[in-house]
This record gives structure tokens, C-alpha cells and sequence, in this order.
């Protein structure tokens, strides 16, 4: 396995590790600010230090993973809803003028 394929593998699996562990476990209130604790270095309480508000960065980081995979996996969804029909018209109407305007519509989005 190529180095790059399980750098990876390792990242998204620690992306997905963290947004489904936020769904029972945060360190802290993802919402909750103590500006007391605003503009912390990380440290032993807060891993990745606090924000401008005193949020705490690592839970921020745990939560905002839930919205990045929801977003990821609906541009996923959406380019196979329309990619898949596109490829197989063209596909099935090979050399014909649909299919010259489909891979021209895919060069212009390209």
C-alpha cells in the first residue's frame, strides 16, 4: 500500500473517529464560552487551547467533523446523481452528437 493511500485512510478515519465520538463524548460544551478562558494555549484542560470566546477548540473540532462529512458525503451524492446518468447517455450513445455535447459540457466544467 502506497504511502499517500494510508496517510489517507489514517486522516479520514481519524475525521470520522472524532465527528461519531462528538455524538457521546466532547470534552466540553462545543457552544458553552467562558471568556475568563478566552485565547488559551493548549494545555493539559484544553488540548488545542480556546478561542476569542473561551470555546474549546477540540470540541469545536470533534463537532464541526459531523458538518464536514454531512457535506462531503451530499457533493458525493449529487456528482453520482448526475455523473452517473451523464457517463452511461454517453456512454451508450457513443460518437453521436449527445454524447460530443456531454463531454463538451464536461470540459467546460473541468
Amino acid at each position: 500500500m502506497s504511502r499517500s493511500l494510508f496517510l489517507g485512510i489514517f486522516l479520514s478515519s481519524l475525521v470520522l473517529l472524532a465527528a461519531l465520538l462528538s455524538f457521546v463524548w466532547t470534552p466540553f460544551d462545543h457552544t458553552a464560552m467562558a471568556i475568563p478562558d478566552k485565547l488559551q494555549r493548549p494545555n493539559a484542560v484544553h488540548w488545542l487551547g480556546t478561542d476569542h470566546f473561551g470555546r474549546d477548540i477540540f470540541s469545536m473540532i470533534m463537532v464541526g467533523a459531523r458538518t464536514s462529512l454531512a457535506v462531503a458525503l451530499v457533493a458525493v451524492g449529487i456528482g453520482m446523481a448526475i455523473g452517473i446518468p451523464l457517463g452511461l447517455t454517453a456512454a451508450a450513445r457513443k460518437g453521436s452528437v449527445l454524447d460530443e455535447l456531454i463531454m463538451r459540457g464536461n470540459d467546460l466544467v473541468f
